[in-house]
């Protein structure tokens, strides 16, 4: 058996389809309407095989990346947790950052800090970013985050299991992919008790990330970024002023193009 990155994985003409979510469709695409508001990509609603094309497709239209302002907003209830791994490689190695759903605690009654509201959404009920999205999210080189809620973790499952497909075969396919996941989050700066959260909660259930859990764990910048923008606009002595955030609007654009000249023109 093979496991294959852009699919799941392959005995013979016959597929294994792992996901992480509630909702699983052979093949088609999912994210479709991709689109940007306020300058922000909104990438929403299940996650499938094809997905991670039509979102590279997407960024690598010229036009489309520099009307961004770096942010990727994700709202999904999750899907193909491959397709997810690949989506998320792509942010990372473009420097984007991430946004996501959620919810002001019970004592503000409103939201208003929020970029993203679910009206911005081409399905509202979509405001939550769970399960495989957890990936997109964690991505980010700055994730953005106001309050704990809405984003949350479970196992992955088998969806689909074509016939002669051996019990061995199920198990080499599921280490398999704990393995990519072990892996993506250590690249992701991602402690690995998540990835002891993600299958310790069944398919079924949802363990949703607490407002400790984010600020400890993975608020912000991840650490490389954060070094690069000390050293060139002193984070540590000044951060919140007008001179020091401009200073990281301009680096963190610089970053980008960089980035988005060696994976697409380096490539044509």
């Amino acid at each position: 058996m093979r496991f294959v990155l852009n699919v799941a994985c392959t005995i013979g003409a016959a597929c294994i389809l792992l996901c992480s979510g509630t909702i699983c469709i052979i093949p088609a695409a999912a994210i479709e309407n991709l689109r940007l508001v306020r300058g922000v990509l909104i990438v929403e609603g299940g996650i499938q095989p094809g997905d991670y094309t039509t979102v590279r497709n997407f960024l690598a239209k010229e036009s489309n990346f520099t009307k961004m302002n770096g942010t990727v907003f994700v709202a999904s209830p999750g899907g193909n947790a491959v397709a997810a791994l690949q989506i998320g490689y792509l942010i990372r190695r473009l420097r984007l950052s991430t946004d996501a759903p959620s919810r002001p605690p019970p004592t503000t009654r409103s939201s208003r800090g929020e970029i993203i509201h679910p009206v911005d959404l081409t399905n509202p009920r979509s405001y939550q970013c769970t399960s495989a999205c957890f990936l997109l999210y964690v991505a980010g080189v700055y994730r953005e985050f106001l309050w704990a809620g809405r984003l949350g973790i479970h196992n992955t499952r088998l969806e689909y299991k074509p016939i002669g497909t051996t019990e061995n075969d199920v198990a080499l396919a599921t280490a398999d992919i704990r393995s990519k996941l072990k892996d993506y989050f250590e690249q992701m700066n991602v402690p690995n008790k998540y990835l002891d959260l993600m299958y310790s909660t069944p398919p079924n259930a949802m363990r949703w990330i607490t407002q400790d859990e984010f600020n400890a764990d993975l608020k912000g910048y991840i650490p490389e970024m954060r070094t690069l923008l000390d050293a060139k606009c002193h984070l540590n002595r000044s951060e919140n002023s007008p001179e020091t955030q401009n200073c990281i609007a301009q680096i963190k654009a610089e970053l980008r193009s960089e980035a988005w000249h060696k994976i697409f023109r380096q490539s044509d």
